[in-house]
């Protein structure tokens, strides 16, 4: 009777948890565009400040770029020892 009951509480429990997993990825996403459309809001208000005062020495177009994890690639070559 014990197998029973935890095998109905197993099947019962997996499509509930998939569904509290799906439901978390979806709010993460949305989550994230929204603050990538925070951001660029916020970068076109500082821009359109920076360009109310021209005298200021920070106008530079480099700050406005997203700054993005640094990742470099290695490459490989094909023959280890002898080049």
């Amino acid at each position: 009777m014990g197998w029973i009951a935890a095998c109905v509480l197993v099947a019962l429990l997996l499509p509930l948890m998939g569904m509290v997993y799906l439901d978390n990825l979806t709010t993460t996403t949305r989550a994230e565009k929204a603050l990538e459309r925070l951001e660029k809001l916020e970068r076109k208000i500082e821009r359109k400040e920076r360009d109310k005062d021209r005298n200021n020495i920070s106008d530079n177009p480099v700050f406005d770029r997203v700054r993005r994890p640094l990742s470099l690639s290695v490459p490989r070559s094909q023959k280890l020892g002898n080049d």
